[in-house]
């Protein structure tokens, strides 16, 4: 991509490595509202804010809390992420892919810090995922990022295949 701005939502707050490593890279990037997702991004002066967006988690714990107390406004999100964007990627950092998830548990202490009953807090966020994400229900693909400092790498990438469709549907048939 000849010209890309990363846009991000204003209610993204723990981003750091994210702007840090868009900096480093010399990748503009603004801090707007989005209607929905917390990252999208323009190319070539067209943007992508309503079509490709990439909704991220920092960490398993923070997608159960989602899943579990905050289901309403995250599946609400999701519903309309799924009626209006064309691609919608979920990115979860520190997990090493579906099987980490699946596995994943809380320390006890740390389940009795948090006064919580169920330490298989991957189990639940996996089958959640799993029924979410399939064709008749949001429509999601899920990314897994073990390393946070790649989340902007990954970001890019799922931009730039995104723009490369995009352009390759557009243009003019020879």
């Amino acid at each position: 991509m000849k010209k890309v701005t990363v846009l991000i939502d204003t209610r993204e707050q723990v981003n750091g490595h994210i702007t840090s490593a868009l900096t480093a890279l010399g990748v503009m990037f603004e801090s707007r509202k989005l209607d929905y997702g917390d990252y999208s991004f323009i190319a070539e002066g067209k943007d992508f804010s309503h079509s490709c967006v990439i909704e991220r988690k920092a960490k398993i714990d923070e997608l159960y809390g989602n899943v579990t107390s905050d289901r309403e406004r995250i599946e609400k999100e999701l519903d309309t992420i799924s009626r209006n964007a064309v691609q919608c990627t979920l990115l979860l950092e520190g997990c090493k892919g579906w099987d980490h998830l699946k596995e994943f548990q809380i320390s006890e202490a740390g389940a009795e810090k948090q006064g919580r009953k169920v330490r298989n807090i991957g189990a639940t966020v996996y089958g959640t995922l799993q029924s979410w994400r399939c064709g008749n229900r949001y429509r999601f693909d899920v990314e897994f990022m073990p390393d946070e400092k790649k989340s902007a790498f990954k970001m890019l990438e799922l931009f730039y295949w995104f723009w490369h469709n995009y352009k390759a549907q557009t243009a003019p048939r020879k």
